[in-house]
């Protein structure tokens, strides 16, 4: 049958990563092209004009402009017959499989599904927060209805998705985890420093983690946590605002977004990430602490129970400050069972290495692809 031929749609791509969508698109997609599958990325980018580029062989990328001609804001959506109309000039072949990681792109992968009989796989990393009515939502309903097969990163968001739409998803829906690529083993920085790496909105557990600080520094004076990531200026400043009634402002440094390289980098020099999440649909930043040898202090909320555990990492069993506290306390009181967690941790991240999780999707695009061609 020849090479896999495969248009990924991705509304993130690097460099314009803003979270877990973008690092998994990238790295599953580079992935896959160096395994032999020859991939199309359709994609957002930065500039106002189209730009393609090549960067090896199996791997083609069309950054499409968020303007007029291209996108609609009103629907959140890039315009299919823009799209397409770009594809087809520039003479690439027809797909055997469409996969797409953002609802921005529902209209177009609907249009080509039509146009090559080629199957869609959805990888649907978090369902709308917007709601079903909003443009987001009805982007991600298309998506739902007109996939072949729906992949999520755990079976929590398996469950979460059959929950809302319990007669769309059906039997259509399988889980592939996301992947880590292999870290440095710098060495770490001092158990006292802490790391927070992610979206800085109200699920994520930041306002009782920022009272933990509090409730730790009165015994502990080196305590300092470090926050990375973006939100809305609204909630930032509430942070903000609850770190200074709390006391400790001088305890939190806050760091805008960085770069996804830049954030790896940063791993080593702490003595611990912290995941004080109510809900997480898998959770990338828990991997890539495990895979870079630093101590997790994490909950079990969501996709995170999947992988970490009291082997791999110290958990937080409550989502309030004084339980964060108790459990960067425990973490701190016990140097061995954390060697040991760290130990148990990269061998958990093993498992997950991107070139095995891209063979999981190999085996299912020539599936689908042999059902095509039945």
């Amino acid at each position: 049958m020849g090479k896999l031929k495969v248009w990924v749609m991705s509304s993130e791509f690097q460099p314009n990563i803003k979270g877990g969508l973008g690092i998994a698109a990238t790295h599953l997609t580079r992935a896959l092209s160096k395994s032999g599958v020859k991939v199309t990325v359709l994609c957002s980018g930065k500039s106002n004009r189209l730009s393609i580029t090549n960067p090896n062989a199996n791997l083609r990328i069309l950054r499409f402009p968020r303007n007029s001609r291209y996108y609609s804001h009103s629907k959140k959506s890039f315009k299919a017959s823009s799209v397409m109309r770009v594809v087809s000039s520039a003479g690439y072949n027809q797909p055997d499989i469409v996969q797409v990681h953002s609802t921005e792109f529902a209209d177009s992968a609907k249009v080509a599904k039509m146009r090559f009989s080629a199957p869609i796989i959805y990888s649907c990393h978090s369902l709308t927060s917007q709601g079903t009515n909003s443009p987001s939502g009805k982007n991600q309903m298309k998506l739902f209805r007109s996939a072949k097969k729906i992949v999520a990163p755990s079976n929590w968001q398996i469950r979460a998705i059959k929950k809302r739409y319990p007669r769309m998803v059906k039997r259509s829906a399988i889980v592939i985890p996301h992947g880590v690529k292999p870290l440095s083993k710098k060495k770490r920085g001092t158990p006292n420093n802490l790391l927070y790496v992610g979206r800085l909105i109200p699920s994520k557990g930041l306002e009782p983690l920022i009272k933990a600080i509090a409730l730790l520094s009165r015994n502990h004076r080196r305590v300092h946590l470090t926050i990375v990531g973006s939100g809305k200026p609204s909630y930032q400043r509430k942070l903000r605002t609850l770190a200074r009634q709390f006391g400790v402002t001088n305890r939190i440094r806050w760091v805008q977004k960085k770069p996804y390289s830049t954030v790896q980098r940063m791993y080593g020099s702490y003595g611990a990430v912290i995941i004080p999440s109510k809900t997480e649909s898998f959770c990338l930043v828990a991997l890539e602490a495990m895979a870079n040898g630093v101590p997790l202090i994490s909950t079990l909320s969501g996709g995170l129970k999947e992988f970490v555990n009291g082997q791999n990492a110290q958990i937080i069993r409550a989502v309030d400050g004084a339980s964060i506290a108790k459990s960067i306390k425990s973490f701190w009181s016990n140097p061995t069972l954390s060697r040991k967690r760290i130990n148990n941790a990269r061998s958990t991240a093993a498992r997950f290495r991107w070139p095995a999780i891209a063979n999981k999707y190999k085996s299912l695009f020539r599936v689908l692809r042999r059902g095509r061609k039945a």
